[in-house]
């Protein structure tokens, strides 16, 4: 296997080693939640975990632990961080910034020679061309493992100057480890504003947020509230079930829905899969790539609108249905077959596929699509991608 070189210092964001650590309190406090109806978080260069209080008060508890750290180096890394927390009338605002983004886990390699993997622990061939329906449950998975990096890092060798493979003697290897935990009632409505964040949620949220993020990454449980209003620019997006909102998506490149409904998505070049679409879901689509795998047993309605879009359908496999499709410029494959609906003067859409609902059983939903100079493939089982 080709060696991975790195420069003499390498930042790692991958999950943690049991290391002797020292701990350190960045920041520590509670606020009575008596009248309080909003809480504002202006995250940057920083990682939170958020989750609901048990006993209806806010709290605010920052610590990192730093292993092989000296005195000074500890005091630099903490004098860079600033947080404050105050509050006003009923409202509470948090504002924590770093000058150097401060990730959940990080390790610093001294290897002058550079880094590599073990043979076999990670294989690079031709690409697979097939897709695979995924279930709602394995998408929901792949949100919460982190077997990937786990491995990643069991795996990871140094080379020396005769090229050889050692071992890591993870004790001896610079380290720090930060854990902001923010505690908020349920009946707050919660905006944040974060730049290079890592927000993770880690209960089920049924309160109103409001999120702006530029950078960083959101993992949640169940989002679920209508008023909830997210927009993510060049961010990482995971949530394992998302019901009512609003969702924005701005250059989202590996973003996963477990399930969604009640729920409206614009987005622009981003790459969306979605385990399961169940009540009431619109999607309006730039240039993105999209992979539909399941669909509720009463979806109702969905509509796709799109413009250079790319999206991935498995058809609905228990109930009766209806599908149409209307396009200008777009192609579709289906069945090891391709149909192009051709560009027209006027640039009237046409329609380009339709299956009407069969009348028997029970019926789940109408699927509806308007895709202009967009790719469509759909399939019951698998996709071969096209060559072309």
């Amino acid at each position: 296997m080709k060696p991975l070189h790195f420069k003499i210092w390498m930042l790692m964001l991958i999950t943690s080693v049991s290391v002797l650590a020292q701990k350190k309190v960045i920041f520590s406090e509670s606020f009575t939640a008596n009248n309080l109806i909003t809480v504002i978080l202006n995250l940057e260069n920083t990682t939170v975990a958020i989750e609901n209080s048990k006993d209806g008060e806010v709290y605010f508890d920052y610590v990192i632990e730093f292993s092989n750290y000296s005195k000074n180096d500890m005091q630099a890394f903490i004098d860079s961080i600033k947080v404050e927390a105050v509050k006003f009338e009923n409202t509470i605002k948090l504002e924590t910034s770093s000058i150097s983004n401060i990730s959940k886990i990080a390790y610093q390699l001294n290897s002058p020679f550079g880094l590599t993997l073990d043979d076999g622990v990670f294989k690079f061939g031709k690409s697979n061309d097939s897709i695979h329906r995924k279930s709602k449950d394995s998408l929901i998975s792949e949100i919460r493992d982190d077997d990937i990096k786990n491995t990643f890092l069991k795996n990871l060798k140094l080379l020396n100057d005769k090229g050889e493979k050692e071992d890591i003697d993870f004790s001896k290897i610079k380290m720090y480890k930060s854990k902001f935990l923010i505690k908020l009632p349920d009946f707050v409505k919660i905006k944040i504003t974060g730049r290079q964040a890592q927000i993770t949620f880690l209960d089920n949220m049924t309160g109103e947020i409001s999120l702006n993020l530029k950078k960083g990454s959101v993992k949640s449980q169940l989002l679920s509230n209508r008023f909830s209003k997210f927009q993510l620019d060049q961010a990482g997006f995971e949530c394992e079930a998302i019901s009512g909102g609003d969702f924005t998506f701005m250059n989202v490149t590996d973003g996963k829905i477990g399930a969604i409904k009640n729920t409206e998505i614009t987005s622009e070049f981003s790459k969306i899969e979605i385990g399961e679409i169940q009540d009431r879901v619109s999607i309006t689509d730039f240039n993105g790539e999209y992979y539909f795998y399941n669909w509720s047993e009463d979806f109702g309605r969905f509509d796709f609108f799109s413009e250079y879009s790319k999206l991935y359908l498995f058809y609905p496999e228990k109930h009766d249905y209806s599908f149409k499709v209307i396009g200008n410029n777009t192609v579709n494959h289906f069945d090891n077959l391709s149909v192009t609906m051709s560009p027209t003067k006027t640039k009237n859409k046409s329609n380009m596929m339709e299956r009407k609902a069969k009348g028997v059983g029970h019926f789940s939903g109408a699927i509806n699509m308007d895709m202009v100079r967009g790719i469509l493939y759909t399939s019951n089982d698998i996709f071969i991608k096209s060559k072309k």
